[in-house]
């Protein structure tokens, strides 16, 4: 063009370069935070009032450091960014306290790229957002019930989560615990934020959620994030169009157990878990919920986040679909779940799971700050 004149510098950024800006935003956010002296990029100047000490020099800030290393020397920016993710993988992986959590980890993350998992909500992802966490409420409610809380407290270590959950419910009566549970475990106003791993799960599974959670924490995270589900259903209703949604990539939530407020499909009590499982722990694959977690433990990958997975039912019916079936022929499926202190508890876990054809990723007991973490991996 007539009249234009040459750039006053030869180097220009070429469209490759542009576009690998914020590819490595940890790294970026590592080198940025001005807290952070693990990698620092710093511009320095002779300090005119040190008369030319070797050691006399002003550090200038600057406005955005990981912009500056990145366009400086891109290659080694990428050489620390790529060192930096494999440090940061091994520390929330736990990887020299869980040597096998990389390898599962890697195949999960493949799997969920690929959109081959359906993540399976417990309870322990709402406590994450602020809710109250299930066996401690159980405690409480017991208490005040007039429960013995230590007996009760042996007895959830036992894995009893059914029949104390039973007991809590006939000593305060049902009416009693419904009306509380509504109080107890009412979500943040409109508007308000909502923290914690579950807040990561619109963004990564953006279809079919399965969750044994009576509460409406994972209908509102995802309306939240613009990705309402389109269908709910219960373990014990239709669930039909649930099945069909998995392939057609649609959101729909099962809620297994139901919700609190509606007897004819909730499952809370023992009479209510008879009814849906099947009589006196006799895992019947003519009930409503045997045959639905049949089909779909034998069909697709599932990823237990939030789940103790204790010798509950659930479980249980986990086993006998694996019992009735070679394990070759079944998908693979993964648990993100605390290890216990005790080894001897962690390889009787690790051995249940086994059983139920689920590979974990164990996590440190109580740091339950790694699922986020965990899901965040996956996310990048």
């Amino acid at each position: 063009m007539p009249g234009r004149q040459s750039l006053p510098y030869e180097y220009e950024a070429t469209l490759e370069e542009l576009n690998g800006i914020g590819r490595s935003k940890p790294f970026d956010d590592c080198i940025d935070d001005p807290d952070n002296s693990d990698i620092q990029v710093i511009c320095r100047r002779p300090n005119p009032a040190t008369k030319g000490e070797d050691d006399a020099f002003l550090d200038v800030p600057i406005a955005k450091p990981s912009r500056a290393f990145y366009f400086g020397d891109r290659n080694l920016y990428e050489q620390e960014a790529k060192r930096h993710g494999t440090d940061e993988k091994r520390r929330i992986l736990n990887s020299d306290q869980f040597p096998g959590n990389e390898r599962v980890f890697d195949e999960l993350k493949r799997a969920c790229n690929r959109g081959f998992v359906i993540p399976f909500v417990g309870a322990g992802m709402s406590s994450g957002a602020g809710l109250p966490g299930w066996r401690k409420y159980l405690l409480d409610k017991g208490e005040a019930g007039g429960l013995d809380r230590e007996a009760l407290k042996g007895r959830l270590d036992n894995g009893e989560y059914e029949e104390v959950m039973n007991d809590v419910v006939e000593a305060l009566t049902i009416a009693v615990f419904e009306r509380d549970f509504e109080r107890d475990f009412t979500l943040p106003e409109e508007g308000e934020e909502i923290a914690g791993a579950v807040a990561l799960l619109p963004e990564l599974f953006d279809c079919t959620v399965v969750t044994t959670n009576f509460d409406r924490l994972l209908e509102r995270v995802y309306s939240d994030a613009g990705k309402g589900f389109t269908e709910k259903c219960t373990g014990r209703g239709t669930t039909d169009a649930f099945f069909r949604a998995i392939p057609a990539g649609e959101r729909h939530l099962l809620k297994l157990h139901g919700n609190i407020d509606n007897p004819a499909e909730r499952i809370l009590s023992r009479d209510e878990y008879d009814e849906a499982y099947g009589q006196d722990w006799n895992i019947d694959k003519n009930y409503p919920l045997p045959r639905v977690l049949d089909r779909l433990f034998s069909s697709y990958s599932l990823l237990f986040l939030g789940c103790s997975l204790a010798a509950d039912r659930t479980i249980q019916t986990f086993l006998s679909v694996v019992g009735t079936r070679k394990a070759e022929t079944l998908p693979r499926h993964y648990a993100v779940i605390p290890s216990p202190d005790e080894e001897d508890q962690r390889r009787e876990i690790d051995q249940r799971l086994a059983d139920a054809n689920i590979s974990p990723i164990w996590f440190p007991d109580s740091a339950f700050e790694h699922v986020e973490q965990i899901l965040g991996l996956i996310k990048g």
